[in-house]
């Protein structure tokens, strides 16, 4: 979405778009590059490819105006360091936006995109493993308008991150491992209006620092580590925020006078956390509020003066809660209310004049809820007939679920005679009895005539349209459970999806039931589905759990194409294996505050090497001179500091390892034929430690393609000698299968690499999403 509307942007800079052509690198077999928008180019290619693509750039806008590229979009393969030498290339290019991901880049130079700053408005380096904010290579983009830092491993931001960046107005750093934000931290970005936060690991107290971002209009804050209520000042005064997104989180509840700060808010998302409670007057400073989703929460009862002062609110989300009776109550004060959305929850009254007021809804969504028509109902049935705004589909979704005698029948189709009759209480003549004593069918036709479904022509003989398909459809793969486990604070569901597939799935939500009861909703953050971690969800271990879970699949451009939903068999939950987390090694310095296991990814092959690569945060940086922090990755030591490694088969330790703290290990291990495994990390000092381990459950690997092409290129180059020296070709044929026979040593780095789009269904990522 960023590149589009970047790319629109920029191609509005040039009237010429009509006329454009794209320039070919046919001749270039270090980049390849297409053309999908007038004066856009994307790339593929090695590190050698930003020069190649800034020559011929060069060369062919001093032939062909008609060619100049504005936005340029390269992913390199097998780059680490991003040098300034390679983007010196692309000087007098003219490029305003310029994007570069390789999926390994940790290191940007100082000063490399200095040769582009004069001209360059949009700037984004995601997708790769930066774990800061390259400043030196960003202070002197004195014009930049859009920056984007997504998915790399960015733990914080300080005073001096964005330092030089007045112009800003777009920043996006989702998906990264943001714990801490300084105060200072967007002090200097005066214009900023966008700010992009989702997917890290922010606490309630890391948003205080946003009182520096003085300008912004928009703020996404989701899939974070955000719990406990929200009250007036879970986030500081921002005068001009107008779109504020809080969901997938865990807030608790909406205390009384909740965002004080934000008096012109016009949208508020807070879908998909554990509200239950909403007090009284929880959104009185909220007078400007036009949108408010509160869907997927866990919401009984909405007070008469819950959402008292919302007089301007347009749009309001309350599906997928717990909601058990519609009165009027609550809505009086939404005069502007157009949508109102109270699908799948357990509804079953709708007082009479509930919806009076509110005759100019456009959108009304009640489906899936145990709507019970009886008298009472009578008052929503002619609001429902009446409503000519609602759409038809909307009104076909209204269906009866008891009494038994109405199940399944249009609520808008009823009149209010059949409504109001009590059928047990209706005289039925003896020949519409049967042997057993049962009514039968046709004694409902004696009592109302023709009118057997209730239609009151009258009042509404408008046929109601059946309602489409859903815009996601439900797929045919099925998931399976296949591993459950819990501690103190977290519940971790392992599943798996059949027929295996090379897409991605993201959970998007879970209900757990115990022992048959009424499900709970609980948050599952966007995990993918062999690792979903549950927060705030007590486990009884006596009882039997039964967990359900909804997957989205992702296409190739990572958009949501299906649904795919599945029950797990009534179960027991167990309780995490403990293993050895102190060590009695004597310390001559103090342990370092705040060091913690970030991420954990694993694989395991088919000759049974597990490979583990840990990543740990809160390490002391060692001042060096600046050639050296630009040549050289030095790791400090940290005194009385290790990664514990645990291997676990179904509850039980089957291997340990434990290894000096490092920003990044790789471990390798031999001797994992049968599974599944749980892999834990986490750190140990000489004292027990409090901290959470992060687990894992790896993916089972076949020996690495490239490999076995050596493997094969060495056996043919025998075979050539072999034929020269016919005395011995017995001997070579015997070596040569001997060898194959034996398993295939594994290159434990090349599963912690961005695969080429051909070998990507043989990896896999696990991004720990646990609390540490």
């Amino acid at each position: 979405m960023w590149l589009m509307v970047t790319a629109t942007f920029l191609c509005l800079v040039s009237n010429t778009a009509s006329e454009w052509r794209c320039p070919e690198l046919s001749a270039r077999p270090s980049a390849e590059c297409s053309c999908d928008l007038p004066h856009t180019l994307r790339c593929a290619g090695d590190h050698t490819a930003l020069q190649i693509i800034g020559r011929h750039l060069r060369e062919k806008r001093v032939r062909n105006k008609n060619t100049a590229v504005s936005l340029l979009d390269c992913a390199l393969r097998g780059v680490t360091s991003l040098p300034a030498a390679s983007v010196t290339e692309l000087a007098g290019v003219g490029l305003h936006g310029l994007v570069i991901s390789s999926g390994d880049i940790k290191r940007v130079q100082q000063g490399a995109f200095t040769s582009v700053a004069n001209t360059l408005l949009a700037l984004g380096l995601p997708n790769n493993q930066l774990p800061s904010v390259p400043i030196e290579a960003l202070y002197n983009l004195w014009y930049l308008d859009r920056l984007d830092l997504s998915n790399n491993k960015i733990h914080a931001l300080d005073g001096n991150s964005f330092k030089g960046l007045q112009n800003l107005t777009y920043l996006d750093i989702s998906d990264n491992q943001l714990t801490s934000i300084s105060p200072e931290a967007f002090r200097p970005l005066v214009k900023l209006s966008v700010l992009r936060l989702r997917g890290n690991l922010l606490k309630v107290a890391a948003l205080s620092s946003l009182k520096g971002a003085r300008s912004l209009k928009e703020l996404d804050v989701s899939s974070n580590a955000l719990e406990g209520p929200l009250g007036p000042t879970t986030l500081p005064t921002l005068w001009v925020l107008k779109t504020l997104h809080l969901s997938d989180n865990t807030f608790a509840s909406i205390r009384r006078g909740a965002l004080s700060g934000l008096a012109n808010l016009t949208h508020l998302n807070l879908h998909n956390n554990q509200i239950d409670v909403l007090e009284d007057y929880a959104f009185r400073h909220l007078v400007n509020l036009s949108h408010l989703d509160l869907s997927h929460n866990e919401i009984v009862s909405v007070s008469g003066a819950s959402l008292a002062q919302l007089s301007n609110l347009e749009h309001l989300d309350l599906s997928h809660n717990f909601l058990r009776s519609l009165s009027a109550e609550p809505l009086k004060s939404l005069y502007q209310l157009s949508e109102l959305l109270l699908h799948d929850n357990d509804i079953s009254i709708i007082e009479d004049g509930a919806l009076g007021m509110h005759t100019n809804l456009s959108r009304f969504t009640i489906e899936d809820n145990p709507l019970n028509c009886d008298c009472l109902m009578a008052g929503f049935a002619r609001w429902l007939r009446e409503a000519k705004n609602v759409s038809q589909s909307d009104k076909s979704a209204v269906v009866c679920a008891t009494p038994p005698h109405l199940e399944g029948a249009l609520l808008a189709r009823l009149s209010k005679n059949k409504l109001c009759d009590d059928f047990e209480h209706i005289e039925v003549k003896d020949d519409k009895i049967n042997d057993y004593g049962k009514v039968m069918d046709n004694a409902i036709d004696d009592v109302y005539g023709d009118k057997v479904d209730g239609l009151d022509d009258t009042i509404y003989d408008e046929e109601i349209d059946v309602p489409g398909e859903e815009d996601l459809p439900i797929s045919k793969a099925k998931v399976r459970l296949l591993d459950s486990w819990y501690d103190a604070e977290e519940v971790h569901l392992s599943w798996t999806v059949d027929p295996p597939s090379i897409r991605r799935f993201r959970c998007t939500g879970v209900t757990a039931s115990r022992g048959g009861g009424l499900p709970k909703h609980v948050a599952c953050h966007r995990a993918p589905p062999s690792n979903v971690i549950l927060r705030g969800l007590k486990i009884d271990p006596l009882e039997l759990y039964t967990f359900c879970i909804a997957l989205e699949e992702m296409d190739a451009k990572d958009v949501p194409t299906s649904l795919v939903l599945g029950c797990g068999l009534p179960q027991a939950v167990r309780e995490r294996a403990t293993y050895v987390t102190s060590r009695t090694t004597p310390s001559t310095a103090p342990p370092e505050p705040d060091i913690r296991v970030s991420e954990v990814r694993s694989n395991v092959t088919s000759d049974g090497v597990l490979s583990v690569l840990i990543s740990v945060m809160g390490l002391p940086i060692r001042q060096f001179t600046r050639s050296q922090r630009l040549s050289t990755e030095t790791h400090y030591p940290v005194y009385n500091c290790y990664v514990v490694l645990a291997v676990l088969s179904r509850g039980s330790l089957v291997a340990q390892k434990d290894t000096p703290c490092q920003d990044s290990l790789g471990i390798s291990m031999e001797g994992f034929i049968t599974g599944p495994y749980e892999v834990c990390a986490t750190i140990s000092r000489k004292r027990a430690d409090e901290s959470h381990p992060i687990c894992i459950v790896p993916q089972m690997l076949e020996p690495v393609a490239e490999m076995k092409s050596n493997v094969k290129g060495l056996n043919t180059a025998l075979i050539g000698v072999a034929l020269g020296l016919m005395v011995i070709v017995v001997g070579l044929v015997w070596f040569v299968r001997k060898m194959l026979k034996k398993p295939v040593d594994f290159q434990a780095h090349r599963c912690f690499t961005e695969p080429v789009q051909e070998e990507r269904a043989s990896y896999v990522m696990l991004t720990a999403t646990s609390k540490v």
